[in-house]
């Protein structure tokens, strides 16, 4: 049977990892024999939904745990490069290195383009797209030293078809996948990965599970499965087949992450219910 190589023992860096999709993240690395350290803002944007708290993101920590890794969990504004550097500084203060880069963390938001809220539009794209520079900038160093490293950038579906009222969040992810491929050639002959993944809508969850659809669903006056349901028929092919879990992410992640993907470099990888085909 083949299994993913190369994972056990390394140190992961994962952004938005309080709750939902970057939480998984945290889980399946840990159960695939790494340590992680849990980036989270663990405050609320305003005019945008809830993030994650420090509670949600000790929780992540503590799963990392229960599944013998060692975690660290760090409250950091990936839009802040002062936090971002500090944050970077305390993980390899503890753990001497980071091997992986997850750029997960990311905001959506719904606005038409006559009525886009500027404050909105700055925290979708200094989230989304100059965070993940800002975090790999200080990342990057160690991993060209060591002339070894690995990085997945979270983009999204969306740069698969059309999408009105998020041209802000779709402008962004469309934004990953360029700093993606620009990466992936820049930094090919010191022997570090880069790719995306670009998701589908992730099922909602309370609490620790994922939020974005549940936020985005409370702006349009729908139930939070309502709304995934209304996106999947809009975006996936038909079929509850294609609806996608938080796990469809997470194994996509680990597999990039890993030795099996040791030839794929600035690729991006849809795991998007088949939106891409369409």
């Amino acid at each position: 049977m083949t299994q993913l190589r190369g994972l056990e023992g390394k140190v992961v860096l994962i952004t938005g990892a309080g709750r939902g999709q970057g939480a998984n993240h945290a889980r399946g690395f840990a159960d695939a024999g790494c340590d992680v350290v849990a980036l989270d803002i663990c405050k609320d944007i305003p005019e945008l939904y809830d993030c994650a708290t420090g509670a949600d993101l000790a929780l992540t920590v503590e799963q990392v745990e229960e599944r013998g890794r060692r975690g660290l969990g760090i409250e950091c504004d990936v839009r802040d490069e002062d936090a971002v550097e500090d944050a970077v500084e305390q993980a390899i203060g503890a753990f001497g290195r980071i091997d992986v880069l997850v750029n997960n963390a990311g905001m959506a938001a719904l606005d038409s383009i006559q009525d886009m809220r500027r404050t909105v539009l700055d925290a979708v794209i200094d989230t989304n797209l100059k965070g993940p520079m800002l975090v790999a900038k200080h990342v990057v160093p160690g991993m060209m030293a060591r002339r070894a490293g690995n990085i997945v950038n979270i983009s999204s579906a969306v740069t698969g078809n059309g999408n009105s009222m998020l041209s802000h969040y779709v402008a962004s992810k469309y934004g990953v996948i360029g700093l993606t491929k620009a990466w992936a050639t820049e930094l090919a002959e010191l022997g570090i990965n880069v790719n995306a993944i670009a998701p589908a809508t992730i099922e909602p969850g309370e609490g620790h599970g994922s939020g974005m659809v549940r936020g985005l669903a409370a702006s349009l006056g729908m139930e939070p499965m309502e709304a995934y349901r209304m996106w999947n028929e809009v975006g996936n092919l038909p079929g509850e087949k294609w609806a996608a879990q938080m796990q469809d992410i997470t194994d996509a992640c680990l597999f990039l992450a890993s030795d099996n993907a040791r030839l794929v470099t600035g690729h991006v990888l849809y795991v998007d219910g088949g939106q891409a085909t369409k």
